[in-house]
């Protein structure tokens, strides 16, 4: 399994909130650890079987050199999760055909995190 940490300046529970409704994630209690002050000391999502874990804690938060991938066979899949993640985002790439599948888009979302989604080579040929 693979897993990443994204951290954030002081809007994590913006970001869990988000990412978990894009995702299908029904957030429990036991997601969420707590500093003190209600801030966000860790939490985790399931992504297609992956951890997305998130935290308060960076004093800025400038995500920068990667974006994440997600590549599905479903169609109506891809286009939910570009549409919800495009919500507020900088599109780079309209969801639409390209050389290698016939449903690609990438875009920044509304957190600065760089998303791609494709549906899977095999299943556009």
């Amino acid at each position: 399994m693979f897993s990443a940490q994204l951290d954030f300046s002081g809007n994590a529970e913006e970001a869990l909130k988000f990412y978990a409704k894009v995702f299908k994630h029904q957030l429990k209690d036991a997601d969420v650890y707590r500093n003190e002050d209600g801030t966000i000391l860790h939490s985790d999502i399931d992504v297609f079987g992956s951890k997305l874990m998130m935290a308060d804690g960076a004093s800025s938060s400038s995500f920068q050199g990667f974006s994440f991938a997600v590549n599905l066979t479903d169609e109506a899949e891809i286009r939910r999760i570009y549409l919800e993640l495009s919500d507020g985002a900088e599109i780079s790439i309209p969801l639409g055909e390209v050389e290698f599948s016939k449903c690609y888009g990438a875009l920044k979302d509304k957190f600065g995190v760089a998303w791609q989604v494709c549906l899977d080579y095999s299943e556009s040929s």
